[in-house]
């Protein structure tokens, strides 16, 4: 590696460790309470968005590189760290879904907040419009048909930010599932993917978020599972180095969780599979029998070994080297008292936290130790308290959050990106979407490949055209000797 490449990775390095800290307070529960966990002792205050807002399922926050917490999110509007919304930051959806949800979003992972250069963020939801609510409401036909972008500059407005740019449509007229949204950084250590499941299939929609521009990258298309309609409870996530990615549904099929590899310098999965959760008890010491796994959410150990599934009253964890599972834990507490589990993440102490679905809980459970196999994991129920703080001290779920902290990695062996992998300007693939023939540019007598997202050649020649009108929608790869290129069949 020579000089400039190591000046370069310097610069990443340093980038990356400014953002770890981004992590570092979660806004959760009624009126907002606040989680800090700045310090080796996790610090806890009573909410300040009044009067009460609803930060239980689609919340997300963010705070900057040092730890102070910056935005804050009910899924359809974005507060600043005083309690206000900032400036053009309420009702953030269409008004048929903001007025019938009371103005914050009920469904796991309904927004993120996704930092880029000059203290500027995006802040992306998945929506309905008007239209499609409206035949929701009237014929119990509900997705989500819209994925929406704003740009906030915290610059703005007296350095008190604003929102530059207001629901923009990145996707429209989709069928989205109404959960399952997560991002990872890009390999150059700047840009963000974004991954969205699609309606009642296993199909995940990519999104690249640049330091200027927002680009759909298409579907890659997987043939299972299929979760079902019933769909608003669920979690897509990524393990601590970005390279696997896991998702569940609480839906019709249930228990059902899709892994796959990530490639984080083209965004591409491969190599996916299934597994289905065992069945567990409840652990109700009325009824010992009653079982379910209706799976809700799911999170890597920090050391990726693990991966731990959450149903709606048990916490499994699967071992991703040896493909078994232990059955961690059952209730958090009595039956009477119980509320259902919901998403988990890794918090900035590497403990995973566990959220509560519905009433009125003032505790979070937690597993302390979550890189140990079976029960020396240590779950410790209940053990993050808000009982202190008042009357209002309710928790739901913790925020939806990337990896904030992870750093660049070497992208070079495929197409040119800012970490200085060789250019792919030789040749070049049209038309790109491609609905029948693609053809290919100053390759002439030269072999190409076309790939799945899953890594399998599907088709090879020498021509320097393809029919694709057989295959099915979505991303595929052509490579020609070292260098791929993606192309979208539409």
């Amino acid at each position: 590696m020579n000089f400039y490449y190591c000046i370069f990775f310097v610069i990443l390095a340093i980038s990356s460790n400014g953002q770890t800290k981004r992590s570092n307070n979660w806004i959760t529960g009624y009126s907002g309470n606040r989680i800090c966990f700045n310090s080796t002792t996790i610090n806890t205050f009573q909410g300040i968005y009044f009067p009460f807002k609803y930060f239980t399922a689609g919340n997300s926050c963010l705070s900057d590189s040092n730890g102070n917490l910056v935005l804050a999110s009910d899924g359809y509007n974005v507060y600043d760290s005083l309690g206000d919304f900032i400036e053009e930051g309420d009702t953030l959806a269409a008004l048929n879904i903001y007025n019938y949800q009371n103005g914050w979003c009920s469904e796991s992972q309904g927004s993120i907040f996704l930092p880029i250069d000059s203290n500027k963020y995006y802040f992306i939801t998945p929506s309905y419009s008007d239209t499609q609510f409206n035949d929701c409401l009237t014929n119990n036909n509900c997705y989500l048909d819209l994925m929406l972008y704003n740009v906030i500059d915290m610059n703005a407005n007296g350095g008190l930010g604003k929102v530059t740019k207001s629901m923009q449509p990145i996707l429209q007229n989709a069928r989205l599932r109404k959960t399952q949204m997560m991002a990872c950084k890009h390999g150059n250590g700047k840009d963000w993917w974004l991954l969205k499941n699609e309606g009642d299939s296993a199909n995940v929609h990519t999104f690249l978020f640049t330091q200027d521009s927002v680009y759909d990258k298409g579907v890659q298309v997987f043939n299972e599972p299929v979760w079902g309609g019933w769909d608003i409870r669920g979690q897509s996530t990524f393990n601590s180095d970005g390279s696997k990615y896991a998702t569940t549904s609480h839906g019709s099929s249930t228990g059902l969780i899709f892994i796959a590899d990530f490639d984080r310098c083209h965004g591409l999965l491969s190599n996916p599979y299934v597994l289905q959760m065992p069945w567990g008890s409840q652990h109700n010491p009325s009824d010992t029998n009653i079982k379910e796994r209706l799976s809700v959410g799911l999170c890597f150990s920090p050391n990726n070994q693990f991966l731990y599934v959450i149903s709606m009253s048990n916490v499994y964890q699967y071992d991703l080297l040896d493909n078994t599972w232990v059955h961690i834990e059952g209730l958090d507490t009595s039956y009477i008292e119980f509320q259902y589990y919901e998403t988990a993440y890794l918090a900035p102490d590497n403990k995973i936290y566990i959220g509560n679905w519905g009433g009125l809980s003032k505790q979070m459970s937690r597993i302390d130790n979550p890189d140990v196999k079976g029960a020396g994991c240590n779950f410790c129920p209940r053990c993050l308290r808000l009982d202190s703080l008042g009357a209002n001290a309710y928790v739901g779920t913790p925020p939806c959050m990337p990896n904030y902290g992870l750093g660049a990695k070497t992208c070079w062996p495929l197409n040119q990106s800012e970490s200085g992998e060789p250019k792919a300007k030789d040749w070049s693939v049209y038309p790109n979407p491609a609905f029948q023939t693609i053809f290919i540019k100053n390759a002439k007598g030269k072999k190409k490949i076309l790939f799945d997202v899953s890594g399998r050649i599907i088709y090879s020649t020498i021509k320097d055209e393809i029919d694709v009108s057989q295959y099915a929608k979505g991303m595929y790869l052509v490579k020609i000797e070292s260098v791929m290129k993606k192309v979208i069949i539409e």
